[in-house]
């Protein structure tokens, strides 16, 4: 059962099926973020217990306050700067392993507390991650299930061989789009094309001065970065002026339509994506070698970025005055005052294109050329078994 959905459907189909019906569920994720999902709290038990205190309900419904809870992700109702702990991820700020730049969580509270019903149902867990892309994280949470008397099945990236084939790349069919990528490669040379998706369910609509910032660095660069940006999602969108400024630049295309994303990563063209940060997107990424900018917008996307980013092999740069809401505030990690202001998320965007393009651009791009041969190689190996393992069960 997906851990979306199945949480709503999981009791009925228990009772028709038997007892003996095994409950697996399938979490399309990094395991960093899983534990704090399903297992470490429990939102709706939390909610109706602020609900139920006059002083702490402070005039709002249960529905408001478990939105609250779902968004905090800390065990309240708020992020307050508790330091929180995800296996194989530096440890964070509260506030840190959130993100507010798509907006108000509309439906995701209930969601999530349908997830952590399934996971109560649950025998079993399969995971598209492996060793070599969760290599504390892996070890540490099958030890973590098998204590609750539940099996995980690290079953690796769920692609098709195509998408790993480096033989016959699978060529997108748009042609507007194919020839901007043909031409970067012919002006600017293999691997200089910058690719943004923010995918198909997420956009950082809470600061959309921060992405018309983004689009006006990336066009005032001295040394052009070409770029491909895809509007395919439903909040997607950029000012009509600002699109036409882009597709009349020869700087950029920017794709109010449907993108054959595996085709575009798949490209010549394509060295680097600049993502929220999802783990299709990552995984899609990943199949290439290509190393990833990851500006979070929502759900696990925070914990994706740290997790991708963090040494001793980085295969993406976090962006971090992106940053909206409650979230702007000191980092555990370090680095620089996080103010989310146009003026510093313009600065970071110039200093992350040019790293990109400069020695720590080279480091993480090998980083991830490594971690496509890993993954490869674990979809003979590590992948396989677990499939074995997973039959027999």
């Amino acid at each position: 059962m997906d851990f979306i959905c199945g949480g709503l459907v999981v009791e009925p189909t228990k009772q028709i099926a038997g007892p003996d019906c095994k409950v697996l569920v399938w979490f399309s994720s990094a395991l960093a973020s899983m534990p704090g999902h399903f297992n470490d709290y429990d939102f709706a038990a939390i909610a109706q217990e602020i609900y139920s205190d006059e002083t702490r309900r402070q005039d709002r419904s249960l529905d408001e306050i478990l939105a609250g809870v779902a968004q905090a992700w800390n065990g309240a109702d708020k992020v307050s700067g508790l330091i929180v702990k995800c296996p194989g991820v530096p440890d964070m700020y509260d506030y840190e392993r959130v993100a507010y730049a798509s907006g108000p969580p509309e439906g995701i509270a209930q969601l999530l507390v349908a997830a952590q019903t399934l996971a109560k149902f649950a025998d079993g867990y399969l995971v598209p991650t492996a060793t070599c892309i969760e290599p504390v994280g892996v070890p540490y949470c099958r030890e973590f299930y098998k204590k609750r008397g539940q099996e995980l099945f690290t079953v690796g990236l769920q692609a098709h061989e195509l998408c790993w084939s480096d033989a016959a790349p699978v060529a997108p069919t748009n042609t507007v789009v194919k020839s901007f990528l043909d031409n970067a490669v012919s002006q600017h040379g293999a691997k200089s094309v910058l690719y943004i998706s923010f995918g198909s369910l997420f956009f950082p609509v809470a600061t959309p001065e921060l992405i018309e910032a983004l689009v006006r660095t990336l066009l005032d660069l001295p040394n052009p970065f070409p770029f491909i940006f895809a509007l395919g999602g439903k909040l997607a969108s950029l000012p009509k002026e600002l699109i036409e400024r882009v597709n009349s630049s020869g700087k950029g295309l920017v794709c109010d339509f449907w993108v054959e994303q595996r085709a575009v990563l798949q490209h010549g063209a394509v060295g680097w994506f600049l993502t929220h940060g999802g783990f299709n997107s990552v995984a899609e990424s990943l199949t290439q070698g290509i190393p990833l900018i990851i500006w979070p917008t929502n759900a696990e996307q925070p914990v994706n970025a740290a997790l991708l980013s963090s040494e001793p092999n980085p295969i993406a740069i976090e962006l971090l005055q992106v940053r909206a809401g409650p979230q702007i505030g000191p980092s555990l990690r370090g680095g620089p005052t996080i103010t989310g202001t146009v003026a510093d998320a313009s600065e970071e965007f110039r200093t992350t294109f040019e790293a990109a393009r400069g020695a720590r651009g080279a480091v993480l791009t090998a980083n991830a050329r490594k971690m496509a041969k890993a993954l490869r190689e674990a979809r003979k190996g590590e992948a396989s078994e677990e499939l074995t393992r997973l039959a027999a069960f």
